[in-house]
C-alpha cells in the first residue's frame, strides 16, 4: 500500500507538472502542499502558458519555449479577461491529465490579485484491464519487420502519448520497409469511466510488401542520363528489379551516386505501381561541375607553414575516368601529383590510379629530390579492409651538407593494408586504426638495392566515464637488407616529430655519419601513451609519454619525450598544441609542437 501511494504521488507531481512546471517555474508561481495540489500562479503572459500546458510534460523543447515567450511583458488583464483565461487554463489542464490517464482530475482556477490560485485534486487515474493486439498479414518472414510489443500491459496507467508513439512507430516501420498498404484495421480505446478502466484493441494488417521495378536514371533536363556507362550505374545501385523494397537500400544509392563526384545532386523517388504491380524507381541527378579548385593553408611544427593547391575533374567521360594534380608547398617540402583514376570493379571501392609526381625535402642536413611514376589498384570498401596494391618506378636525388651525394632508380613493388573502426564522427571518441606496409627491391629489377621494408602502425583511442580519454600508439618498422648502405635516404626510418616522438626536432633520431649528419635507420620503434581531459566540449587539456628510436645494427635505448598539451575541437577539426620536452637529452629542452588532425 506504501508503495502503491509513493508511485501515485510521483505521478501527481508529474502531471501536475504539465501547468505547474510552465506556469510555477517559467512564470513564478509559489506552491503549498496538501493532499491535493494548491498552486498561485502570477504569469507576465498567460497566453503562452496556456499554450505549453497542452503540451506532454515531457516536451521540455515547449517548456523552454514558454519560458522564452513568457519573459514579454504584458499589458494588465481586465477583470474580464482574466476570467477569460481562467477557462482557457482549467482546459488546458484537465484535458492534459486526460492525455495522460487522469479523467477524474478536479481542477479550479480562480483569479487572485493580478494572478490566479490554481487547485488541481488529479484522483485515480484510469489504467489498462486488457490488451488485445493482432498481426496480420505476417506470414511472409521478414527480419526487418518483426511484431513489436505494446508498451502498456495490464495495470499500467492509461497513457495517451505511449499508445499514440506505439502506433507511429510501426507505421514508420512498414513505410521504411516497403509496406505501402499496410493500415490499422481496428484501433479502439473502450473507456470505462466508472471503473476507471480501459480495453485496448489493436489489429494491423501488414499486407504486401512492394518490390522494385526498373530504375531509371535522368538529367536535370529530364533526358536520359548519358554522363555515366549504365555498367557502372548498375553498380552503383544496391537493388535488382524484383527486390523487395527497403527505404534503406533508395538511402544507399544516393549516396553512392554522390560520392563517386561526378554528381552535384542526386533526388531519389519510388513512382506508382506498373503493370506487375512494381515500383520503378526514377533517378534525377545534376551533373557536377568539370572542375574543382580548392586552395588550403595550413601549420605544422615539422614543416611549417604550408600552402596546398588542388584541381580535380572526377568525371572526364561516361566510363567514369577522372584526373586530379595536387601539390603542396612549405620551407622544408615541395611536392606535386597527378592522379589518373579509372573505375576497375567499381567507380568508388575499386579503382584502377596511374600516378606520377615530384617532391624535394630539405630536412636537417640532406637534400632529397625524387620522382615517381607508378600504378596502383585502391580497394577501398565502406567498411573493412582498404587494400592498396603498387608498382613504382622511382629515381631519387640526394645530397648531404658534407658533400656526399648520390642518385639511385627502384622498381619497387608495395602492398598496404589498413582497417579503421572509430565511433564519434569527426571527432571520435573510440577508436582503433591499424596499417602495414610491405614494399621491397631487388638489383635483378631496375633498381640499385636489394631490400624489403616492414612496417605496421597502431592506434587505440578509448573514453572512459565520458571525460577521459586514452590514446595509445605504436608504430615499428624493419628493413631486410644485406647492403643497406645502398637503401635509399627516403625509404629508411626516422623518429622524432610532431606525430613521433615529441620533444625532438622532425626526422631529428636516427643514426649519424663520421660528419654527424642523419642517414635514417634499418629500424623503428616507437609508443605514446597520452590522457586527455574532456573539460569543456571544446577544450581538452592533456599529458603525454612519448618514447622511440630508429637505428642500425643491434638495439638502441629509446629516446623519451614528456609534456602537456591542449586540444581544442575547432570548426575546421582537432587542433593540438604540446610542450614537450626531451628527456633523455642533456638539460631536457622543450619544444613547442602545433599540429592539426584527428587522433586516429
Amino acid at each position: 500500500m506504501m508503495a502503491d501511494n509513493f508511485s501515485r504521488e510521483v505521478a501527481l507531481r508529474a502531471l501536475v507538472s504539465v501547468l505547474c512546471v510552465v506556469l510555477m517555474s517559467c512564470l513564478g508561481l509559489t506552491n503549498a502542499y496538501a493532499d491535493d495540489w494548491r498552486y498561485d500562479v502570477s504569469p507576465k503572459s498567460l497566453t503562452e502558458a496556456v499554450s505549453a500546458a497542452a503540451s506532454p510534460w515531457h516536451e521540455k523543447a515547449a517548456l523552454l519555449d514558454a519560458i522564452d515567450l513568457t519573459k514579454k511583458p504584458a499589458p494588465a488583464l481586465t477583470a474580464a479577461a482574466k476570467a477569460t483565461q481562467a477557462i482557457a487554463v482549467h482546459d488546458a489542464v484537465v484535458e492534459t491529465l486526460k492525455a495522460e490517464g487522469y479523467y477524474h482530475a478536479q481542477v479550479s482556477v480562480t483569479p487572485r490579485g493580478e494572478g490566479m490560485a490554481v487547485h488541481v485534486l488529479a484522483g485515480e487515474p484510469v489504467r489498462v484491464a486488457k490488451v488485445s493486439v493482432q498481426w496480420q498479414g505476417m506470414e511472409h518472414a521478414d527480419r526487418g519487420f518483426q511484431a513489436p510489443d505494446f508498451p502498456l500491459s495490464t495495470g499500467d496507467i492509461l497513457v495517451q502519448s505511449v499508445y499514440s508513439d506505439f502506433k507511429q512507430s510501426v507505421d514508420a516501420l512498414a513505410l521504411s520497409r516497403g509496406y505501402y498498404a499496410a493500415q490499422w484495421r481496428t484501433q479502439r480505446i473502450a473507456l470505462d469511466l466508472f471503473s476507471r478502466t480501459a480495453d485496448i484493441t489493436l489489429i494491423y494488417d501488414r499486407g504486401e510488401r512492394s518490390h522494385f521495378g526498373e530504375v531509371r536514371f535522368i538529367d536535370q533536363q529530364g533526358r536520359a542520363l548519358e554522363a555515366l556507362a549504365p555498367r557502372w550505374l548498375a553498380t552503383l545501385t544496391p537493388f535488382q528489379v524484383g527486390d523487395a523494397i527497403s527505404a534503406k537500400h533508395l538511402v544507399t544509392l544516393q549516396k553512392n551516386l554522390l560520392d563517386t563526384r561526378y554528381f552535384h545532386d542526386v533526388r531519389v523517388d519510388l513512382q506508382a505501381p506498373d503493370a506487375h504491380g512494381r515500383r520503378p524507381v526514377l533517378v534525377q541527378v545534376d551533373i557536377r561541375e568539370p572542375n574543382k579548385v580548392s586552395i588550403g593553408l595550413g601549420f605544422a611544427t615539422d614543416v611549417g607553414p604550408r600552402v596546398s593547391v588542388n584541381w580535380q575533374r572526377p568525371r572526364l567521360n561516361a566510363q567514369g575516368h577522372g584526373i586530379e594534380a595536387s601539390s603542396e608547398f612549405s620551407v622544408v617540402r615541395q611536392q606535386a601529383e597527378v592522379r589518373y583514376r579509372l573505375p576497375y570493379k567499381h567507380p568508388i571501392e575499386d579503382t584502377i590510379q596511374l600516378l606520377a609526381g615530384i617532391s624535394q625535402d630539405d630536412i636537417d642536413d640532406t637534400q632529397t629530390t625524387q620522382t615517381v611514376v607508378g600504378v596502383q589498384r585502391v580497394i577501398a570498401p565502406k567498411a573493412g579492409w582498404q587494400r592498396t596494391y603498387g608498382l613504382e618506378l622511382s629515381e631519387e636525388r640526394f645530397r648531404r651538407q658534407s658533400g656526399e651525394s648520390d642518385a639511385q632508380q627502384f622498381f619497387v613493388p608495395s602492398l598496404s593494408v589498413s582497417k579503421l573502426r572509430s565511433r564519434g564522427g569527426l571527432d571520435p571518441t573510440h577508436g582503433f586504426r591499424q596499417q602495414y606496409h610491405l614494399e621491397t627491391a631487388s638489383t635483378a629489377v631496375f633498381s640499385d638495392a636489394d631490400y624489403l621494408l616492414l612496417r605496421g602502425n597502431w592506434r587505440w583511442l578509448t573514453t572512459l566515464a565520458q571525460r577521459h580519454m586514452l590514446l595509445a600508439r605504436v608504430e615499428l618498422g624493419h628493413i631486410i637488407s644485406d647492403d643497406f648502405q645502398a637503401v635509399a635516404p627516403s625509404t629508411r626510418f626516422y623518429a622524432g616529430g610532431d606525430s613521433s616522438v615529441r620533444g625532438y626536432d622532425y626526422r631529428r633520431l636516427s643514426p649519424r655519419n663520421a660528419n654527424g649528419e642523419s642517414i635514417g635507420g634499418q629500424n623503428l620503434v616507437v609508443g605514446s601513451f597520452e590522457y586527455a581531459w574532456r573539460w569543456l566540449p571544446s577544450w581538452r587539456p592533456a599529458v603525454f609519454l612519448d618514447a622511440g628510436n630508429a637505428f642500425t645494427g643491434g638495439w638502441q635505448p629509446l629516446k623519451l619525450g614528456a609534456g602537456v598539451g591542449m586540444r581544442w575541437i575547432s570548426p575546421v577539426g582537432p587542433v593540438r598544441f604540446d610542450m614537450a620536452s626531451a628527456i633523455s637529452e642533456p638539460g631536457a629542452p622543450w619544444r613547442v609542437h602545433l599540429t592539426l588532425g584527428a587522433p586516429l
